[in-house]
């Protein structure tokens, strides 16, 4: 989970109401990436219970209609494509605010990892998809197809009309990454403002400081104990 986004609040922007802006984009995002953590350790804990309970079944012969195992996996599945969406439209709104070429560069990262806007829109317009419809394009020309897949579970990928989507670790890591390559460039602008380097350093002097006072304090207490 990070906790990053506030050590840049005031320091984007000389306007305050430009930075006001920009910081809650800044927050909403990391609000996401934490969201979508979040989501992938509840998939994470469901596709365990689902294997443990496979293998009771495959072991005892039985089968119980009432387990919503999966259920839950497909709730949280969309959810953890909601945080994605979100963090590339915070993204894309972030590089277009600052005019920014590295950050625009992040969101199609961001994009290529996990086709967002396709699965998004499956999700969003199930009822569409439910009557055939596979786009917004289809639904106006009334141009229906087979649909014979709904949303699988395939290995650590979900799968909707046939197409795979990750919903695993690995895709967590990039955004991951991603999020904190964006806190790179954010911070290198930031530095620019001479008031958010006098209190970065301020506050690495006095972490330096307790950290001495800690040690100081542990020695003693050893030395009491002895």
């Amino acid at each position: 989970m990070f906790n990053l986004a506030s050590k840049y609040c005031f320091y984007l922007d000389s306007d305050l109401s430009k930075n006001l802006e920009l910081f809650l984009l800044l927050y909403n995002l990391e609000k996401y990436v934490n969201g979508a953590t979040i989501e992938m350790h509840r998939i994470e804990r469901t596709r365990s219970n689902i294997d443990k309970k496979l293998l009771d079944m495959a072991k005892n012969g039985t089968f119980k209609k009432s387990n919503f195992s999966l259920t839950f996996l497909s709730c949280d599945t969309h959810f953890y494509f909601i945080c994605i969406d979100k963090c590339y439209k915070l993204i894309r709104q972030l590089s277009l605010e600052l005019d920014d070429q590295e950050i625009k560069t992040l969101k199609t990262r961001l994009d290529k990892v996990f086709d967002i806007t396709t699965i998004r829109n499956h999700f969003e317009h199930i009822e569409d998809r439910c009557r055939g419809y596979l786009n917004k394009k289809d639904k106006k020309k009334k141009i229906k197809k087979d649909i014979n897949d709904f949303g699988n579970f395939i290995g650590d990928d979900f799968s909707f009309n046939n197409k795979m989507y990750p919903i695993n670790k690995g895709s967590l890591k990039e955004l991951k990454r991603i999020y904190l390559d964006l806190i790179a460039i954010i911070d290198k602008k930031a530095r620019k403002n001479p008031k958010f380097v006098e209190r970065t350093d301020a506050e690495k002097v006095s972490r330096l400081i307790m950290k001495k006072v800690k040690k100081m304090g542990i020695a003693r207490d050893w030395k009491l104990i002895k």
